[in-house]
Formats: structure tokens, C-alpha cells, sequence
């Protein structure tokens, strides 16, 4: 018996997630919206300044103040297309859009880090000397503007706000060293240190990216989410009254948060169709613990002969 309900079950669900989360949508898109104008602004003022300065590693800041506000700005344009309602189109809704910006600001971090390290890797060689006071000054303000930023979206609650954050942190946290870089470099002839700075941030960029990448595409290729396994959720189905084996179970993710489960459940010979009712709304209910937003149970009694092909070997 296949489940003609999952997908009314998963409208009412998501309508009232839907409800529930536009109290705070609005306050989200402003903080964004906000963050965006300031990083944006900022990351021209210091491409200026990176090149009046001669710094590589006041460029390579700027790059990454500059892929943030492009990440703000897909993030707050697929923020709002990822709660459309699904269509004929995207059966599923849109929310995987949102995973979408996440792969373009990667790329556009990528090339833009291996931009700096091209540039930077010469002046280990050939030291040219940056201007230590501007540096200076550009990194006070720099600390001022992102610290500023980093607070204000961290009184956010939406998980867009919560990544916003650790970009911000990210960038004092980049501003902070270019700070006491430049103020060595004030005391002592160390040029090389500014160019040691850009390597150190671009690869840091690269490495947050990568990361970040793999989980992208760990969606888009229907991988088991990070925080659900398919034995977890089979344990838990176990466990309900009734249940007496499950099989072809498959989950993947929307867009790392929301899930999607469909199984085979064995229920005994004798079950009656309320039996077979409870069991689902049972399994429903459950399973919506671990993030699954849809689950679309087909259940066969005892003995009966599963006529699906396995997709495990």
C-alpha cells in the first residue's frame, strides 16, 4: 500500500513551519540586507586602499570582505525564493536554491584566492614594502566596521545570520592580523610579512570554502545528511509497535537541514488498515525528530513478496 497522504502530510507541515518562521524572516532580511551595504561599501574602500597601500594582504582582506558580500547578497535573494511554495516545476519547493548560492560564492572565493596567491607567492621572492601606516589605519577601521557588523547580525536567529556571523568573525579575525602585521612591519624591514599574510588568508579562504563546498555537494548528490543515517532512522521505526522489518530505506537532504525518507515497512500478516494507518502516522511523527520534513512509508504485510528492485549491493 503506497502513501497517498506523504504529500498532504508534508503541506501541513511545512505551512506551519512557513508561518512560524515569518515573524523572524522579515528582521533576517534586514540584518542581511544591512550587513551587505557595509561589506560591499567596505571591500571597495579597502580595494583603494590595498593598492595605495602596495599590501597584498590588504587586498587579499578585501577579497574576502568582497566574496562575504556576495554571499550576502545570494543569500538574501535565495533567502526569499527558497520559501516559494513547491510548483509543477520544483516538486520539492526551492529550498535547495539556497544551497546553489553557497556553490556560486565558493567558486567566486576560489578564483579570487588563487588570484592573490598568484600575486603574492612573487613578493616572498621579491619583497616590495607596504605602506605600514595606512595599513595601519585601514585595519583600525577595517576591526571597527566588521566588529560592528559581526555584533549587530549576531543578535540573528535564522540560520542564514548564524553563517553571516562567522564570516564576519572570520574577517576581524583577518583585520586583527593585518593590524599587527603592519605594526611589525612600522618597527622592523620585514616586507615579506605582508605578503606572508595575503598566503595565510587566501588559504584560509580556501580551506573554509572547501569544506563548506563538500557539504554542497553532498546535497546535490543525495548523500545521507551529515546530522541523520539511515540506520538511525531505521531504529527508531523498529522500535514503534507493530514494526516488524524495514527495508529499502533511502534519505537524502533538500538542503542540509530538511530531509526526505521513503522506506518499506513489514507489518504483521494479521494487521487491519487502521493498523497500517497508525504505523505511519507513528512513523511520521518520529521521524520528524531527526529533521525529516516528508516520509513516504510503503508497507507490506508478513510473508507478501517485495517486488522492488534493492538498490544496495
Amino acid at each position: 500500500m503506497s502513501d497517498k497522504h506523504a504529500h498532504h502530510h508534508h503541506s501541513h507541515a511545512d505551512g506551519k513551519h512557513h508561518h512560524h518562521h515569518h515573524h523572524s524572516h522579515g528582521a533576517a532580511l534586514g540584518n542581511m540586507t544591512w550587513a551587505f551595504a557595509l561589506n560591499l561599501s567596505f571591500s571597495i574602500i579597502e580595494l583603494v586602499g590595498g593598492i595605495l597601500t602596495n599590501s597584498v594582504a590588504i587586498l587579499s582582506d578585501a577579497l574576502h570582505d568582497f566574496g562575504d558580500a556576495v554571499a550576502m547578497l545570494l543569500a538574501i535573494g535565495l533567502e526569499k525564493f527558497s520559501h516559494k511554495k513547491s510548483d509543477h516545476h520544483f516538486s520539492y519547493g526551492y529550498r535547495r536554491f539556497s544551497t546553489l548560492g553557497a556553490v556560486i560564492t565558493g567558486g567566486i572565493l576560489i578564483v579570487g584566492s588563487i588570484m592573490i596567491l598568484i600575486e603574492a607567492v612573487p613578493r616572498l621572492i621579491n619583497p616590495q614594502q607596504p605602506h605600514a601606516d595606512g595599513m595601519i589605519a585601514l585595519a583600525v577601521l577595517g576591526l571597527t566596521v566588521n566588529g560592528y557588523a559581526a555584533y549587530r547580525v549576531s543578535k540573528g536567529e535564522s540560520l542564514n545570520e548564524k553563517m553571516l556571523m562567522w564570516h564576519m568573525i572570520e574577517d576581524v579575525l583577518g583585520w586583527a592580523m593585518v593590524f599587527v602585521g603592519a605594526i611589525v612591519m612600522k618597527f622592523f624591514d620585514l616586507p615579506q610579512l605582508d605578503a606572508g599574510m595575503a598566503i595565510a588568508l587566501a588559504l584560509w579562504i580556501m580551506y573554509n570554502v572547501f569544506r563548506n563546498l563538500r557539504e554542497a555537494v553532498d546535497v546535490f548528490l543525495m548523500a545521507t545528511p551529515a546530522n541523520a543515517s539511515v540506520a538511525d532512522v531505521e531504529e527508531l521505526i523498529k522500535k514503534i509497535p507493530g514494526v516488524k522489518a524495514i527495508h529499502h530505506s533511502h534519505l537524502w537532504s533538500l538542503d542540509g537541514q530538511s530531509h526526505i525518507f521513503t522506506a518499506h515497512v513489514v507489518l504483521a500478516a494479521e494487521s487491519s488498515f487502521e493498523d497500517v494507518l497508525q504505523v505511519k502516522a507513528d512513523i511520521k511523527k518520529k521521524v520528524s525528530s531527526l529533521g525529516i520534513i516528508e516520509a513516504t512509508i510503503e508497507t507490506e504485510l508478513l510473508g507478501m513478496e517485495c517486488i522492488d528492485p534493492e538498490h544496495s549491493s
